[in-house]
């Protein structure tokens, strides 16, 4: 008798058990997809490369690696106790875009940079050139 109880409990809860199971692996596949399609995003975007160097959040820092699911940026710390200090930032590639992410185009822009300044122009105008054709 206890036997004829016990396979009919486990007859009962095992499609809910079997559902419950899925809907977590369902779940944490979707979270999963989504930060490799971030960072393919990321690393397809032809703005920031591996080696640029950028202004993470008021802070300079170069890009080290694009990864799948997070990027690595350098930083040299400039204040306070770690003064000096380069330490690499690790963000999760979903995180970027709440990020304020900006390229550094030129280290100091000054009259002595005009033509940097002409030869940018020149890249920026092959860009958009570049971007209609496609």
């Amino acid at each position: 008798m206890p036997t004829d109880l016990t396979n009919q409990l486990s007859e009962l809860i095992t499609p809910f058990i079997v559902a419950l199971l899925m809907l977590v692996i369902s779940l944490w596949f979707k979270d999963f997809a989504t930060k490799i399609a971030k960072g393919l995003a990321f690393s397809l975007n032809k703005s920031f490369q591996e080696g640029d160097k950028v202004i993470l959040d008021g802070e300079r820092a170069l890009i080290v690696k694009v990864g799948l699911t997070q990027t690595v940026f350098g930083i040299t710390k400039s204040n306070g106790e770690w003064d000096g200090d380069y330490v690499w930032r690790y963000v999760p590639n979903e995180r970027i875009p709440f990020l304020k992410l900006e390229k550094v185009v030129f280290d100091n822009t000054s009259i002595i940079n005009e033509a940097k300044i002409k030869a940018n122009k020149t890249k920026i105008d092959e860009h958009i050139n570049a971007d209609k054709t496609v």
